[in-house]
């Protein structure tokens, strides 16, 4: 049985205080490995004073994801794995969380730090807003004039996303399908170009 994905539909942050140490988790929607960096970079400078900004991040599904995590410093182990266990364990994906820590002067020990880092984990997702991930196909077409506006209503009636458009020659239609829907839109677009007008799939 294939296991419902899900994206984030906002943000969320959290906080947890365990022995003075303050633990703030934020999640948020990512959709590339460079956006999780860049908004990583972000949080480290929007906390300058803190001792350490774990994070681990999921992007992508199947075949294709991408995961990162890091200690960032904590004893390796105690940090960035225990975020992403409860990150997979979500079936979130497009999604990064970071825990900044600022330190309250106790050591936690490593089982502490394991239960202070996987909490603010599961706090943050639990707030977090989402939406049911949809599998979607991108593929693109270089439609005849005489064809473009009945393609149009082939795409809107298969919840196709137009996500460009090029004007020249031809017209060059860049789109996201539904993958339920793509076999029955394929099928339609044969029809209307007896076969000719040949997608580009990504």
């Amino acid at each position: 049985m294939v296991k419902d994905q899900y994206i984030p539909a906002g943000g969320y942050q959290s906080e947890i205080v365990i022995k003075q140490s303050r633990f703030i988790g934020r999640a948020r929607g990512v959709r590339s490995v460079a956006q999780a960096r860049s908004s990583i970079g972000e949080e480290r400078a929007s906390h300058p004073g803190c001792s350490h900004v774990v994070y681990a991040f999921r992007v992508g599904e199947g075949n294709t994801e991408v995961s990162g995590m890091s200690d960032d410093g904590e004893p390796k182990g105690t940090a960035g794995r225990p975020v992403m266990e409860i990150l997979k364990g979500s079936g979130i994906t497009n999604v990064l969380i970071t825990v900044v820590r600022y330190f309250g002067g106790t050591k936690l020990g490593t089982g502490g730090l394991v239960r202070a880092y996987g909490e603010c984990a599961r706090k943050v997702l639990q707030g977090l807003p989402v939406d049911k991930l949809i599998s979607r196909v991108e593929v693109t077409f270089k439609v005849p004039y005489p064809w473009l506006e009945k393609i149009r209503k082939v795409l809107r009636e298969a919840e196709g996303e137009i996500i460009r458009e090029e004007y020249g020659d031809e017209v060059i239609l860049e789109v996201s399908i539904p993958e339920k829907n793509y076999p029955g839109c394929r099928e339609r677009i044969d029809g209307i170009s007896r076969g000719k007008l040949l997608p580009e799939e990504e």
